[in-house]
């Protein structure tokens, strides 16, 4: 038992020392900087996180458009191997590696700035909790420490106290419609975002797929198109861009459990950032892999 409370307290002297703590940091620095502003101290800290994830969205962008690119041999080996699976995966495998394409890359960047995401919550969560007393033992150095009685303004514009969600504020009232608005525009900033990285090719393999799947039903074959990886894949890939969405507008309303209005607008912001940065990734790479 001994060692197991040994390694927990490794790895939380680990989580603090190199994201909550330094997060934590930032968001009193920008609170400081906006004119003890929290949702202002989110926004820019946000806009920092993206900036400095930026290298893992560009790899993410450029596996996507060097997956378009093999699809045609990924269709060949698909269509030669469709009746021995482990051949099919082995032959995949050995395409991918010879291309360089990675079909793990486009989780990259989510799984990066996971950490990231859970340090801002613990930092929402503890601002909102506690007075400067508790947290100025935290601060790195004295510039950001504030009377020990001193409680953080958590309202932000016509949204109010961002420490609280749609659900605490009761949903069907006037009081909660900035809430509603704001778990609306996570929604749809995140349906931007999940449209912009989704493969410009998706469309037109699930209908070439179709076409194959009507052409060999018309010859009374069993095997079926609609098992095709690539048409699961694009079917996937739809239902991700509408369900998430939806999860997230669901989550942010705080229905399945209470979700600070701050860290909704930490997702807006860098949803929308990241979406002009797919934007701006996307059309440089495309034009420098015309150049090669």
């Amino acid at each position: 038992m001994n060692f197991f409370i040994s390694i927990w307290h490794y790895i939380q002297f680990f989580w603090n020392t190199i994201f909550f703590h330094p997060i934590l940091n930032l968001f009193i620095l920008f609170y400081k900087i906006a004119g003890n502003n929290f949702g202002v101290s989110i926004i820019i800290l946000t806009i920092l996180i993206r900036i400095l994830l930026w290298p893992t969205l560009k790899s993410q962008i450029l596996s996507s458009i060097k997956m378009q690119k093999v699809q045609p041999k990924l269709k060949e080996i698909q269509k030669k191997y469709k009746s021995d699976l482990m051949k099919l995966r082995e032959e995949q495998m050995k395409l991918f590696k010879e291309e360089g394409v990675s079909p793990y890359g486009s989780c990259l960047s989510l799984i990066v700035q996971l950490p990231f995401l859970w340090a801002i919550y613990e930092a929402i969560l503890m601002i909102s909790g506690h007075s400067a007393s508790f947290i100025n033992k935290i601060m790195y150095i004295p510039f950001l420490k504030y009377p020990a009685s001193y409680h953080y303004n958590l309202n932000f514009f016509l949204i109010g106290n961002i420490s609280k969600d749609a659900s605490e504020m009761h949903i069907f009232t006037l009081v909660a419609i900035p809430y509603i608005v704001l778990s609306l525009l996570v929604g749809y900033s995140q349906y931007l975002v999940t449209k912009a990285m989704l493969p410009s090719t998706k469309e037109k393999i699930a209908e070439e797929s179709t076409k194959l799947e009507i052409k060999e039903g018309k010859k009374g074959k069993k095997e079926s198109a609609g098992m095709d990886p690539e048409v699961i894949g694009s079917i996937m890939s739809k239902q991700m861009l509408y369900f998430m969405p939806v999860f997230l507008v669901i989550i942010s309303l705080g229905i399945i459990g209470p979700i600070p209005a701050a860290l909704s607008i930490y997702w807006v912001v860098q949803s929308l950032f990241m979406y002009f940065q797919a934007k701006i990734i996307s059309k440089t790479t495309k034009v420098s892999i015309k150049e090669v």
